[in-house]
């Protein structure tokens, strides 16, 4: 299978810096893809088409919720007629929705076309495809998570997501399923998923987050107020006590260029850094033993 750098060469006509920026939005979409429920499919213009054909040049997975595909469609070429939603979307720049009937599986799915801005211009679209809500209300949490997926969304639109290059994940950095804090524009807590809660638990707090600063709660919030000055993701490890090390980023949320809240993601990383130390230990007794 071709890689995207190779699909965007081969197929397009994007720059160095577009190509960095979609390289970056699909580094950093599995988050995305976790918040919606739903597979991320993203697509560029064939060069000289005029938006009439458009090439796959990347899909990512939910691990919340079951994928529409069993296989993957990066490298697949469509035209206006099968996918009329996204010939939309790039046409107007504008979010579309609606529903279609996927050939492959032969199902029906809701599809969200976002438009994919960079310095101002439309150079990709980015799709939102499930099965439709049928039968039944999103619960708490995945009422959140849509709305969260809706900002960084809008944020996408605007060409606010993903940050610039200076950004980087860790390979192990937290995900959606490790547990969720999301602030208001006040750094007040408005939501913590069960996991977080958990988290937060192990970290020793213990009281109702919901209206508290992290700080007021007894917890670090030096990653908070970096991400909210600096309007970019900001992560840290924060220990407490001896045996529990909580790896925690913080993603601003952006609005016409002003930070509206904030996604605190968590991981408990303890069994990793006890790891880390005891190969530490090991290697320093190596070196004793070989130089003794």
């Amino acid at each position: 299978m071709a890689s995207l750098g190779e699909l965007i060469r081969l197929h397009t006509d994007l720059d160095v810096a577009a190509s960095g920026h979609l390289h970056r939005l699909v580094s950093s979409w599995g988050m995305l893809a976790d918040f919606c429920f739903a597979d991320l499919l993203l697509f560029v213009p064939q060069q000289e088409s005029d938006g009439d054909r458009f090439v796959i040049v990347a899909q990512r997975r939910p691990t919340t919720s079951q994928t529409l595909y069993r296989t993957d469609h990066v490298g697949v070429v469509v035209d206006e007629v099968a996918r009329p939603l996204v010939a939309r979307c790039w046409r107007l720049g504008e979010t579309v929705e609606g529903e279609i009937t996927i050939t492959t599986v032969k199902e029906r799915a809701s599809v969200q076309c976002l438009p994919v801005r960079y310095k101002g211009d439309v150079i990709a679209v980015l799709t939102r495809e499930s099965a439709p809500w049928v039968g039944r209300q999103p619960g708490e949490l995945e009422r959140i998570y849509l709305e969260i997926f809706a900002r960084f969304g809008q944020m996408i639109s605007e060409g606010e997501y993903p940050f610039g290059a200076e950004d980087t994940e860790q390979e192990e950095s937290p995900r959606v399923g490790d547990g969720v804090v999301l602030l208001d524009e006040f750094t007040r807590v408005a939501y913590a998923s069960p996991n977080a809660v958990s988290s937060l638990h192990r970290a020793g707090v213990h009281a109702n987050t919901e209206g508290m600063r992290l700080a007021e709660l007894g917890f670090p919030d030096g990653m908070v107020r970096a991400a909210f000055a600096i309007r970019a993701p900001v992560t840290e490890d924060i220990q407490r006590g001896p045996n529990t090390t909580l790896l925690v980023r913080c993603i601003p949320l952006i609005e016409h260029a002003s930070v509206t809240g904030a996604v605190v993601l968590m991981r408990d990383i303890s069994d990793v850094r006890r790891r880390d130390l005891l190969l530490l230990s090991k290697d320093a007794t190596i070196r004793r033993s070989t130089t003794g």
